[in-house]
C-alpha cells in the first residue's frame, strides 16, 4: 500500500472513530429524555381511552335524560301526584336508580313520592341544588353525590345527571331542572383503574378527582362515602417534584402536566390530565394515572437495549461507509487505470490506423506517379496488392472495434439456428491451412462428433475458433505444428457439451501476461517488438465475451516457449437428424457456404491420411448428375446516393462483364424497376441510407409490386453498418442477403454465382 493510501485510510480511520464518539455521548445524554417522552405518550394513550370511554358513558345517561324531559313535556302532566308517579316508571324503566325534578322555589319532586324542601334539616342542606345551577352557565351538569338520609332511599354513592328545562309547569309550578342519579359502579366500569399489567401484575391505577382533590372514582373499588382522603393529602405525604400551589395552577388553566411522586411504596410518576375543554366544559374533572417506578425502570431497559441496537446499526452503517470508501478509493484507481489503459490502446489504435493509411496513402501516390510507366506495370501491381491488404487490416480492425463495443454494452444477440458442427469445424480448417502452409507449420484435426447437428449460433463459433486458430499459426514458428481436436460428451438426451481444443508448439506466454489475456486493449509484449505478430488487442476479449454469451467457457494453459493450449466449451441444443426431404432442401444451403478452393491434396508420396494442412474430409456417396441450369443473364441496378461509391462499384463491375444501371435513391430504384421489363434486372445492390426513400422502404415498394419479378428478384442489403439489428431490420423488408461496406468483390462474385446468375455486359448510368 502506497504512503499517500495510508494516510488516506488513516483520516478516514480517524474520522470514523471520532463520529462513532459524537455519537455515543449525544446518545447518553437524550436517552433519558426520549424514553420519558415515549412513556408519557403511553401513559397520554390509555389516559384519552379512559377519558374517551367516561366521556361515552356519560353522554348515554345525559342522552337518556334528555329523552326523559322529552317524554314528560310530550305526557302533559296536569298534577304534581302525576308527574311524581310519571318519574316513578321513568326510573323503574331507565337506568337511572333515582330520578328528581326540581322545581324553581327549591323544593324536589321524587320518584318515591316524598317532596323535599329547601330548608329542611332533616338532610342537612343537601339537596339544594338551585345554587349550582345559579352557579354555572351550562345547560347539563354531572357531579359526584352523596347521602347518608337512608330513608330517603339514596344512601349509595351515586353521579348526579342534571339539565336545565326552559319552559315546564306542573300544575302552576314551575319546574327549574331534571334530575337522575346512577350508581357509582357504572363510572368505575368504564374506567381502567388498573393498568400497564404484565405477567399478571399491575404497575399503574387511575382515579377521578375533582378540581377541590376529592375522589370522584378512585384506584380501588370500594365506596367512598363520606371519605375524607384527598389527593393533596396523598401527596402532601411524600415527596413531590411539584408543589400544590403549581399543581393547583396547571388544574386551574385545564393543562395536561406530570410530575414525580416518592412515599413509602417508591418512586412514581404522576400524569394528570383534565377532562374539561373547550367543546366539553362540563365535566370539571381530572384523571390522575399513577405509574410505578419499576415499570419505568423496566421501559427505559428496553428502549436502551433498542438504543443501543439503532447505535449498533449506526455503527454498522458508518463501517459499511467506511468501506465503501475504501471501495469508492480502489475503483477511482481502477477508474484511473481503465483511462490509462484506454489511453495507451488509443494511442495504440491511432498508431496502427496510422500506419496502413499512411502506407495507403504513399502506395496511391507511387501508382499515380508510375501508372503510365510500362516499365513499372508489375511494381504498379505490387503496390495495388499491399494497398488492399492495408485497407484489408483496417476494416478488420474496425469490425474489432465495433465487436467489442457492442459485447461490452451487452447488445450482441446470440442466433439459436440449426447448423453441423462437423462442416463448420471443416470450413474453419479449409480457411486456416493455407495461412499454417504459408508458415510452414502442420495442421491437423482430431474429431470425435457423434452428434454433429446442434442449435446455436454458428457465425459466432467460427469467430472464435478463427481467432484462436489464426493466433496459434501467427505465434508458432515455422516448423511447428497447430492441432486442433473436437470431442463431445452428453449432458441429457436432448443436450451436448462440445469441447473444442486447440494446442500449438509456439511461444507460448508468460504468467504475467496470461493475467490480462482477456483484458480488452492489452498485447503481448513480444508482439510490439514484432510487427508480423502485431494485432489490435481485442481478439482474445472478443472471443471470451462470446463464448460466455453462449454460456459457455474458454481456458488456457501456456507456458513460456512451450506453446499454449485453448480449450472452449460450448453447450448446446441437439438438432436430430433431417429427413431426406430435409436434407434435399438443405443441400443448395451447405454448397452455397463452402464455396472455397478444395484442401490441397497430400503429395504420392505421403500415406493414405489426410494431409496435416487440411482436415480429412469423407468421400460423398454417388449422386446422378444433376442437370445443369443455363446461367442467368441480367442486368444490376445499384442504388446508392454516394457518387464515388457508385463510380467505384460501376467500374468494378463493369470490369467483370456486368451490365449496371444507377440510381440516386431508393424512389428513383422503384422508378427504374416499374418502368423496366419482366426478369430485366438480376440483381439490385441496395443502400440502406438514401434520401428521399431509403433503402428498406424501396425494397418493400419493389416487393410489393403486381409483377412475377417483384417477388423473385434478387435484392442486397449495401451498408456500412454491420450490427444484426441492421441486418435483422434489412431482411424484414425483404431483402435476400446482407453486403457489408466497403463490399468485396470476390464475396459478391461468389454470391452471383451462388444464384446462378452470369454477366451480360455492358453499362450504363441514370434511368434504363
Amino acid at each position: 500500500m502506497r504512503r499517500r493510501d495510508k494516510i488516506f485510510y488513516s483520516k478516514l480511520l480517524l474520522l470514523f472513530l471520532g463520529i462513532v464518539s459524537l455519537l455515543i455521548f449525544f446518545y447518553t445524554i437524550k436517552l433519558h429524555e426520549v424514553i420519558e417522552r415515549n412513556i408519557l405518550f403511553s401513559v397520554n394513550e390509555v389516559a384519552e381511552h379512559d377519558k374517551r370511554a367516561l366521556r361515552t358513558c356519560l353522554e348515554l345517561f345525559l342522552d337518556e335524560l334528555s329523552g326523559v324531559e322529552k317524554r314528560l313535556a310530550a305526557q302533559g302532566t296536569s298534577s304534581l301526584r302525576e308527574l311524581e308517579g310519571q318519574l316513578n316508571l321513568e326510573a323503574a324503566t331507565t337506568a337511572f336508580t333515582r330520578l328528581f325534578m326540581l322545581a324553581e322555589d327549591g323544593r324536589i319532586f321524587t320518584d318515591n313520592y316524598l317532596i323535599y324542601t329547601r330548608d329542611q334539616e332533616s338532610l342537612g342542606g343537601r339537596f339544594d341544588f338551585l345554587p349550582l345551577f345559579e352557579a354555572r352557565d351550562s345547560r347539563v351538569l354531572v357531579l359526584r353525590f352523596d347521602d347518608n338520609a337512608e330513608f330517603a332511599g339514596i344512601s349509595r354513592e351515586s353521579i348526579l345527571y342534571a339539565m336545565k328545562l326552559d319552559d315546564f309547569r306542573v300544575d302552576g309550578v314551575r319546574m327549574t331542572a331534571l334530575l337522575g342519579c346512577t350508581d357509582i359502579s357504572f363510572l368505575q366500569e368504564h374506567l381502567i383503574i388498573e393498568g400497564f399489567v404484565k405477567n399478571g401484575k399491575s404497575y399503574g391505577v387511575s382515579a377521578v378527582i375533582d378540581m377541590n382533590g376529592a375522589y370522584v372514582a378512585g384506584d380501588k373499588r370500594d365506596i367512598y362515602l363520606r371519605n375524607d382522603t384527598n389527593f393533596f393529602t396523598q401527596l402532601a405525604a411524600g415527596q413531590c417534584s411539584l408543589s400544590k400551589r403549581d399543581i393547583v395552577a396547571r388544574m386551574a388553566k385545564r393543562e395536561d402536566f406530570s410530575f414525580y411522586l416518592e412515599d413509602g411504596d417508591g418512586k412514581k410518576l404522576v400524569y394528570c390530565s383534565p377532562f374539561a375543554d373547550r367543546e366539553d366544559p362540563k365535566l370539571d374533572w381530572y384523571l390522575v394515572m399513577v405509574v410505578s417506578n419499576d415499570f419505568l425502570v423496566e421501559r427505559q431497559a428496553t428502549f436502551s437495549v433498542m438504543g443501543l441496537s439503532l447505535l449498533g446499526l449506526v455503527v454498522l452503517a458508518l463501517t459499511l461507509l467506511m468501506l465503501y470508501g475504501i471501495s469508492s478509493r480502489k475503483k477511482l484507481h481502477e477508474a484511473h487505470e481503465s483511462v490509462r489503459v484506454r489511453s495507451e490502446f488509443l494511442s495504440s489504435m491511432s498508431h496502427e490506423i496510422r500506419t496502413p493509411l499512411n502506407g495507403i496513402i504513399g502506395l496511391n501516390h507511387l501508382i499515380s506517379s508510375h501508372v503510365e510507366n510500362p516499365a513499372r506495370l508489375s511494381q504498379v501491381r505490387d503496390w495495388l496488392n499491399k494497398s488492399r491488404s492495408l485497407a484489408d487490416y483496417l476494416i478488420a480492425l474496425l469490425n474489432d472495434v465495433l465487436d467489442m463495443t457492442k459485447l461490452q454494452a451487452g447488445k450482441v444477440d446470440i442466433a439459436h439456428e440449426r447448423y453441423s458442427i462437423t462442416a463448420m469445424i471443416a470450413d474453419v480448417i479449409f480457411m486456416q491451412a493455407s495461412h499454417a502452409e504459408k508458415a510452414g507449420l502442420r495442421l491437423t484435426l482430431e474429431e470425435a462428433v457423434p452428434d454433429p447437428w446442434v442449435m446455436g449460433d454458428e457465425t459466432r463459433v467460427k469467430q472464435v475458433l478463427i481467432n484462436i486458430i489464426g493466433n496459434a499459426i501467427k505465434f508458432t514458428p515455422g516448423g511447428g505444428s497447430v492441432t486442433v481436436s473436437v470431442r463431445q460428451e452428453r449432458m441429457d438426451r436432448r443436450h451436448v457439451r462440445t469441447y473444442y481444443r486447440c494446442r500449438d508448439t509456439g511461444r507460448g506466454m508468460s504468467r504475467a501476461f496470461l493475467q490480462t489475456l482477456f483484458d480488452p486493449f492489452t498485447q503481448d509484449p513480444r508482439a510490439q517488438k514484432d510487427a508480423a505478430l502485431k494485432g489490435s488487442g481485442l481478439g482474445m476479449p472478443i472471443a471470451r465475451e462470446l463464448v460466455l454469451a453462449m454460456g459457455g467457457t474458454i481456458e488456457v494453459d501456456s507456458e513460456e516457449g512451450a506453446g499454449s493450449t485453448f480449450t472452449v466449451t460450448i453447450p448446446s441444443e441437439i438438432a436430430g437428424k433431417l429427413r431426406r426431404k430435409d436434407e434435399a432442401d438443405e443441400a443448395p444451403r451447405e454448397t452455397a457456404t463452402h464455396t472455397l478452393k478444395p484442401a490441397p491434396t497430400a503429395p504420392a508420396a505421403a500415406p493414405a491420411a489426410a494431409p496435416a494442412s487440411a482436415p480429412a474430409v469423407a468421400a460423398a456417396p454417388a449422386t446422378p448428375p444433376a442437370q445443369p441450369e443455363p446461367p442467368r443473364k441480367g442486368r444490376i441496378l445499384l442504388a446508392e446516393d454516394a457518387e464515388f461509391n457508385a463510380e467505384f462499384l460501376m467500374e468494378l463491375l463493369t470490369d467483370e462483364g456486368f451490365s449496371v444501371v444507377h440510381a440516386k435513391n431508393g424512389k428513383e430504384a422503384l422508378e427504374i424497376f416499374e418502368a423496366s421489363g419482366e426478369d430485366e434486372f438480376a440483381v439490385i445492390l441496395m443502400d440502406m441510407q438514401m434520401p428521399v426513400m431509403d433503402g428498406c422502404e424501396a425494397t418493400a415498394a419493389i416487393r410489393a409490386l403486381r409483377r412475377p419479378d417483384a417477388e423473385t428478384v434478387t435484392i442486397y442489403a449495401c451498408t456500412a453498418n454491420s450490427f444484426k439489428e441492421d441486418m435483422d431490420k434489412a431482411m424484414a423488408s425483404g431483402m435476400d442477403d446482407f453486403l457489408t461496406k466497403p463490399i468485396d468483390i470476390r464475396v459478391f462474385l461468389q454470391k452471383m454465382a451462388a444464384i446462378n446468375c452470369a454477366p451480360a455486359g455492358g453499362a450504363s448510368r441514370g434511368k434504363a
